[in-house]
């Protein structure tokens, strides 16, 4: 399952090769029956032709025709020159069988015979795929042997099979060479189609590649502006809900202010300040959905401690900071937002706030640690959603409209940062934050 596509492709290839050389090894086995045929191969060609050579030569000149018929077969023909054909040469391919069967005569009494080990001629001076062997015997004549069946044909000295493998090596090298270029597009596409999550705007897509693979692409492209048009007119259209909203609820505000002191006047004003906190919500939604990201640094450090400052719960904030400023690559506006978003839940649900910043090559990692009651482990991906919250409620009491880790979400991953949410060790929830490192400090 871990295997890319080209990696499988490759091993097909490379079983479907080895199945083909065992099928044919069993079938070259099966067809052999088992017999040993003559052949350079042949372990016990020099001892059976030396064995032949003494029969003829102790036998009567009668009973030769006899010998020869009984010896020949399919596999190979037997016969009796007076002289030495006038095509006769020597192959150095074959120096060895022919040495092989002059050892093999002197160790049963007969040496010094003339030998000749050659491929048998097609009829026009070249030399054909036939082994024919030529003995010399002790009357003068020379007993030659032809090799009916099909032997290795050698070029140059080397089986001709070798170079048939080597050229099907080749050409499989060849062939996934060819695949993987036209699966490159292919592969750039899955990587180019991973990026598309990490922004709003729509990434464009090079056609390339096979006519399939450019449609695609091309339906890809498609895609990313419909879903990009989408989140606009949706961000667009809560944006100017919201702006509206807030012109009302600012004329509405100042009606109530002129309103008798009194129990209604003062819930009047908690349920506009309500609206105009939840408005506020949606309008930083829609800006963080659609708004184009800045680029600009900011010092984390220093902004922790200036929030700790100026914070009226600054008892409860604990940082945990490396000393001097920890740049990351995020707008000042957007970090302050996100933090204020982390810090406030934490205050709110666990009562208390441990922020420590580490430095990591080329991230800032925060993490902030509460001691309250955490985040079902199943909830902790819904709770990006927006609108979603674990108490059903849209009470600000209670934690708001359920707009701050969407919000929170919403920035740092258009940063290129990351953020996940697990357990603490101080027994409630732990929010972890990757953000890229900034340029040196001014």
């Amino acid at each position: 399952m871990r295997l890319g596509l080209i990696a499988r492709i490759v091993l097909i290839v490379a079983v479907a090769l080895f199945a083909i050389q065992l099928a044919v090894l069993a079938l070259s086995f099966g067809l052999g029956g088992g017999r040993e045929t003559v052949g350079p191969g042949s372990p016990g060609l020099p001892l059976r032709i030396a064995s032949l050579v003494r029969l003829i030569d102790g036998a009567p000149a009668g009973l030769r025709p006899a010998i020869i018929e009984a010896f020949s077969d399919n596999a190979q023909a037997i016969s009796i020159l007076p002289a030495l054909p006038p095509d006769t040469g020597r192959s150095a391919d074959l120096a060895r069988i022919a040495q092989a069967i002059r050892a093999a005569l002197a160790l049963g009494g007969t040496p010094g015979r003339e030998v000749v080990a050659q491929f048998d001629g097609s009829g026009d001076g070249e030399p054909g795929d036939r082994l024919r062997l030529i003995v010399q015997l002790a009357s003068g004549d020379y007993l030659s042997l032809n090799a009916e069946d099909r032997v290795t044909v050698r070029l140059l000295g080397i089986p001709i099979g070798f170079f048939a493998g080597l050229f099907g090596l080749l050409v499989a090298i060849a062939a996934l060479i060819a695949v993987a270029r036209e699966m490159r597009p292919l592969i750039r596409l899955a990587r180019d189609v991973d990026r598309i999550g990490e922004q709003f705007e729509p990434l464009a897509l090079n056609e390339r590649g096979a006519p399939e693979v450019r449609s695609l692409i091309r339906a890809v492209n498609a895609m990313q502006q419909r879903i990009a048009n989408l989140v606009k007119n949706r961000s667009l259209t809560l944006g100017a809900i919201s702006h509206d909203l807030r012109t009302y609820l600012t004329r509405l505000r100042l009606r109530v202010e002129m309103m008798p002191e009194g129990r209604h006047r003062a819930g009047a004003i908690a349920d506009v300040e309500a609206m105009q906190a939840f408005v506020e919500d949606a309008l930083d939604f829609a800006e963080a959905s659609f708004a184009a990201v800045p680029p600009a640094d900011c010092d984390l450090a220093g902004l922790l401690r200036r929030y700790r400052t100026g914070n009226g719960e600054a008892g409860r904030i604990a940082l945990d900071l490396p000393e001097g400023p920890v740049t990351v690559a995020v707008d000042g506006k957007a970090l302050e937002r996100v933090c204020t978003n982390l810090v406030e839940n934490a205050l709110r649900y666990g009562g208390a706030a441990f922020l420590h910043v580490e430095q990591r090559a080329a991230w800032v990692v925060l993490t902030i640690d509460d001691p309250g009651p955490g985040i079902p482990a199943e909830e902790r991906t819904r709770v990006f959603e927006p609108f979603f919250r674990l108490e059903a409620s849209r009470s600000r009491e209670s934690g708001g409209a359920g707009l701050g880790l969407t919000i929170v979400k919403r920035i740092v991953e258009r940063h290129g940062g990351r953020i996940e949410l697990g357990d603490s060790v101080r027994g409630g929830l732990c929010v972890r934050v990757e953000l890229p490192a900034g340029g040196p400090a001014a």
